[in-house]
């Protein structure tokens, strides 16, 4: 397995970046697409392993998917001339959202599917999906463990109507349906049971589905109606800058009084990952804005960064990057609202503590929350350079290269970011130049 090692930055960085296209944004107006059912052309989509994933479920289903040139993140999406006249078989590897999404992507389309991921995704949860597919009239038979793929689904037998779902395991649950909701006779209604998690994922879901001409009427966060629909949509979609990839400068920045700032993103992005910024202005960053860009700045000669208390529950992608960045500031910090990274790629909140006590790092857990015992503006007296293990999670990497920022570190199997940002080391080599 491939290594890469990672030394500390002798000075200071002042970068501004464009950042390649959100997966949450194109793998929803892939879906979105899909629904409409035209000719469609998507621009700037996320160059990760789980976009191509996405792609592939459409080219399952008969899909043309034509790119400009190999390493094209535009697409061409061709519907297909014929239904399908035989059984499907439908891998969505490692891929959570692209999981959830095809679920009930299948469940509209016409045809007999089994779906299926790699050993990890059989272990992730999906049982309340599958269960308010069901209450749907959806025909869904698990082949392993229960509420788990591989599953066998009888394409197009969801119908419209009523459901409810338990809001607290995923918001990727209520995405997938409310985006096949437009296909139903009367559309789907949705009530959700407890509070929901990840709120700013089902606002990105709603702001897609908008731009494709779909209509979702709701009641805040407990109810949601995605409107039945049979008139034109869009032909096109670009997809913005992905916020979380801009986590990781960002808290590079941070941690070497440094500067950097992200074209297309602002204060006002409904990806909620941009209000990690907010979250560096409250350790001692400055929060720069321009009128297409968002970034942080912390001067060399300021204080050290200051421990901080902050309610992930609304970014979750950007808790192991906080986390990392928490180590080297001065005090105890508080991580809340971490239930859903128990069910990630890896256990996450385990895979932080295991890997941050290899660098000296005290912290402590319990099933949502983390504590961080922070190093200040020094760097962590190490004997000998640290190997960080990924445990198959892009997120993993990218967080600890911050580390690396400043303690000499190996990361191990670096390129499982490709799950999700496959040049980004080519963009975090740009810090020590």
């Amino acid at each position: 397995m491939a290594t890469r090692e990672l030394d500390p930055i002798s000075n200071p960085f002042d970068l501004r970046l464009e950042l390649p296209g959100s997966k949450s944004f194109a793998n929803r107006a892939i879906v979105c697409a899909a629904i409409a059912g035209a000719p469609c052309r998507l621009a700037n989509l996320s160059p990760g392993d789980d976009t191509a994933l996405m792609l592939n479920v459409l080219t399952d289903l008969g899909w043309s998917v034509r790119r400009a040139s190999p390493l094209s993140r535009d697409v061409s999406l061709t519907p297909p001339k014929q239904p399908l006249t035989h059984p499907v078989e439908v891998f969505t590897g490692p891929a959570g959202t692209v999981t959830r999404f095809a679920t009930a992507l299948l469940c509209v389309t016409a045809g007999q599917f089994t779906l299926d991921g790699n050993a990890r995704m059989r272990e992730r949860p999906m049982g309340e999906l599958i269960e308010a597919l069901r209450q749907l009239g959806a025909k869904i038979t698990e082949k392993g463990k229960r509420g788990c793929v591989p599953l066998e689904i009888e394409g197009g037998s969801l119908r419209g109507g009523k459901c409810r779902m338990n809001g607290g395991v995923s918001s990727q649950f209520l995405s997938a349906l409310l985006m096949v909701g437009p296909t139903r006779a009367g559309g789907i209604k949705i009530e959700i049971d407890g509070e929901l998690v990840s709120k700013p994922y089902v606002d990105i879901t709603l702001q897609v589905m908008k731009a494709f001409g779909f209509e979702v009427e709701r009641d805040g966060y407990a109810c949601f109606h995605a409107v039945e629909s049979r008139g034109a949509h869009a032909t096109s979609y670009v997809c913005p800058p992905d916020g979380t990839a801009a986590s990781y400068f960002w808290g590079a920045a941070a941690v070497t009084g440094s500067k950097c700032v992200v074209d297309g993103l602002t204060r006002q992005d409904v990806q909620g990952d941009v209000q990690f910024v907010e979250m560096l202005g409250r350790m001692g960053c400055e929060v720069l804005e321009f009128p297409n860009g968002l970034g942080v700045s912390r001067a060399t000669q300021a204080s050290p960064l200051q421990a901080i208390s902050a309610d992930m529950s609304g970014l979750p992608d950007c808790a192991q990057t906080l986390a990392v960045v928490c180590a080297f500031a001065e005090g105890t910090s508080r991580l809340t609202g971490l239930g859903t990274l128990r069910v990630k790629e890896t256990d996450r909140i385990a895979a932080l503590q295991t890997e941050l006590k290899k660098l000296g790092v005290q912290t402590r857990a319990g099933d949502d929350w983390l504590e961080v015992d922070g190093f200040g503006d020094r760097s962590p007296e190490c004997e000998r350079r640290v190997s960080i293990q990924t445990y198959d999670d892009h997120r993993m990497a990218m967080s600890f290269a911050i580390a690396g920022l400043k303690t000499p570190i190996t990361i191990e199997d670096p390129d499982c970011v490709s799950k999700s940002f496959p040049t980004f080391w080519d963009f975090w080599s740009r810090l020590a130049k």
